[in-house]
């Protein structure tokens, strides 16, 4: 899926933190995996029809192409670290620790504290990971890496008493196969595409990849197409001066109605206020 920026070739993270704003900003979703952790404060976090509150000490996992959106409570505000990497920081051998992402999922670190010996807050482990990350010493890819693996050992213990290998093996297996499809629909996006074609580039039924597309994205074909769609369209309103419909007809939609509908229900407001509140951030910033 496109996204607004690109990990770096040394190290397939981005790693910060955020403060959380008060009222409901657009719906987002990622290709990689997200990890968000609550360092003061409260907010609620909207996923699908559910509403999540988080507080100090709150760890939320989510897997790749979860739409979500994070509120920060008004009195107290809320304030996050934000760990954005893809598969491949872990080594191949290890890779199924993200046996943790399989889904959305919520702990506290009263929860995770029997897993973390020798940690002592996830507060420090998260400050660590920001300041290696910004201070870009040297051979810092490798400590960022190492640290990363730990913790997806931790997580992976936790996820243990949750969930089934079976079912977290059956996503992995599923996004690999799938993975040179949604390469392909990345690039072609603005083309007319039907599942026929993925059947084809997969060597696939078409009855097998659309059992493919939810086993390893939660969304069947069109829905994981729109997702790409209203992805690129958010970066060109937010990055170019192209008109609205030149941003439609760029995106592969065949006419607005079905632009203007998937635009509010994805991100939450039109296309037109998406451009206005990326302006005005981006105006706050200089």
């Amino acid at each position: 899926m496109l996204e607004m920026f690109g990990f770096e070739a040394s190290v397939p993270m981005h790693t910060f933190e955020y403060r959380l704003k008060p009222e409901p900003t657009e719906q987002h979703w990622h290709s990689f995996y997200e990890i968000g952790f609550c360092l003061e404060g409260r907010g609620t976090f909207y996923i699908g029809d559910e509403a999540v509150p988080i507080e100090a000490g709150t760890l939320l996992l989510f897997p790749p192409y979860e739409p979500h959106i994070a509120v920060a409570d008004a009195r107290t505000g809320c304030r996050c670290a934000f760990v954005y990497f893809g598969d491949e920081l872990l080594p191949a051998e290890h890779r199924s620790l993200l046996h943790a992402f399989v889904r959305t999922c919520v702990w506290t670190e009263a929860d995770l504290r029997p897993m973390l010996r020798g940690l002592s807050s996830l507060t420090d482990f998260f400050r660590f990971l920001i300041t290696e990350y910004e201070s870009r010493r040297s051979e810092y890819g490798a400590v960022l890496r190492a640290r990363m693996l730990e913790l997806s050992a931790w997580l992976y213990r936790a996820a243990e008493a949750l969930y089934s290998h079976e079912a977290s093996r059956e996503r992995r297996d599923a996004l690999e196969r799938l993975k040179p499809a949604l390469d392909y629909m990345a690039d072609r996006y603005h083309e007319p595409l039907e599942l026929k074609d993925i059947a084809e580039l997969l060597n696939l039924s078409e009855s097998r990849a659309r059992h493919l597309f939810k086993e390893g994205v939660g969304r069947r074909f069109k829905e994981y197409l729109t997702l790409v769609r209203i992805q690129e369209a958010k970066r060109l309103l937010a990055t170019s001066k192209l008109s609205v419909t030149d941003v439609i007809l760029s995106c592969g939609f065949q006419s607005s109605a079905p632009f203007y509908r998937s635009f509010q229900q994805l991100v939450g407001v039109n296309p037109q206020q998406y451009r206005m509140r990326q302006q005005e951030e981006k105006d706050s910033r200089f």
